[in-house]
């Protein structure tokens, strides 16, 4: 392998608990995209040693290979919700791996009543995506249990946003009334950012990015512990002298004599084509800045003055270059750069942390 991505289970950890003293309730851990490009089965299963038993999935398909990845005793213990909801082809999905749906729409709730099984109910209190419309009085006869009430935050990463407060009121006014008719349903409105904005109302917590190390708030320090690593390793060191240009289209030119390194990672590895000649790596001398195009399975890197020889490895992001210094290089986001990571790298599960 030439490129390895490694993944602290004991990191994950910590951020998980972390989270759990800031909600007022459980916290359930989304593990969609197959726990954002980190392995969905693993990351369940060391959280459900954390105490987490609620997992929240996108697709009946995620949430079928999930439930078939765990454990005989895992799966009997975990709960299952998916995201999108349910349609008529799906149906023998959720009852053959016991899913339960966040159902969404009023063809959702139709195609879900004949069954009679318990289920979420998702209102759109302000982000104006998926979602039932605020009017309680239309859902208070269901003939299933709702067991969860399910909205979501639009700008909960913006700390003390004003539309922070409007959502929360609005959801509880409408969950405050079909509590009555379903004594047991849990209230669930907070995402990762939500979480660490410590709300004053008991709910079932739902973390995604913040568990995996990104930075949940767009404009403070990330508050989480770095959980995956990709690196690569050098394949070749050369000297360059000047007037040299590097890789596709010569879009480098070295103007003095040039140690560059090549690395065995590319856009195929999760490695975005738009950190060419912006981004960096780290040895263990420091930061080294990429030069040239990034390639499907290549990159090179200016490491003059550095003592860098072939074999060794660099980290492309990790504990030393974080996602979210990646994913600004990039014009994206930390969500982005995970759940793209390639599937070739040579994948460790850890249970110390990322040095």
């Amino acid at each position: 392998m030439t490129s390895r991505l490694s993944i602290s289970l004991g990191n994950l950890a910590a951020n998980y608990q972390m989270l759990c003293k800031h909600n007022q309730g459980p916290v359930a851990a989304v593990v969609k995209a197959d726990g954002y490009g980190l392995g969905g089965v693993a990351i369940a299963q060391r959280l459900l040693r954390e105490g987490c038993d609620c997992f929240f999935v996108a697709t009946p398909e995620e949430g079928a290979d999930l439930r078939s990845g765990l454990g005989a005793a895992d799966a009997e213990q975990a709960k299952i919700y998916v995201l999108s909801g349910v349609y008529p082809e799906a149906l023998p999905l959720f009852t053959s791996h016991n899913l339960t749906p966040v159902l969404n729409t009023a063809e959702q709730i139709q195609t879900w009543s004949p069954l009679q099984r318990p289920a979420a109910l998702h209102f759109d209190s302000g982000i104006h995506r998926l979602g039932l419309p605020l009017q309680p009085a239309d859902f208070i006869d269901l003939p299933f249990n709702v067991e969860l009430f399910v909205s979501h935050f639009a700008n909960a990463d913006a700390r003390g946003h004003p539309s922070i407060n409007q959502q929360q009121q609005r959801a509880l006014s409408c969950y405050s009334v079909l509590r009555e008719h379903y004594p047991e349903m849990q209230f669930s409105l907070s995402n990762s950012a939500g979480v660490l904005n410590d709300l004053d109302v008991p709910q079932l917590g739902r973390a995604g990015i913040a568990l995996y190390g990104g930075n949940p708030f767009v404009n403070e320090d990330n508050p989480m512990l770095p959980v995956a690593r990709l690196q690569a390793k050098v394949l070749q060191v050369r000297t360059l002298p000047p007037g040299t240009p590097i890789g596709y289209g010569g879009s480098y030119t070295t103007t003095e004599q040039t140690e560059v390194a090549t690395l065995g990672v590319g856009y195929a590895d999760g490695v975005p084509r738009l950190l060419s000649g912006k981004g960096n790596v780290w040895f263990t001398a420091g930061k080294a800045p990429m030069v040239g195009r990034v390639s499907m399975d290549l990159i090179t890197v200016d490491v003059t003055g550095f003592d860098v020889t072939a074999g060794e490895w660099a980290e492309i992001f990790g504990a030393h270059i974080s996602i979210d210094e990646v994913a600004s290089q990039a014009q994206t986001i930390s969500y982005e750069i995970l759940t793209g990571l390639g599937r070739r790298s040579e994948r460790v599960y850890l249970e110390g942390v990322l040095l």
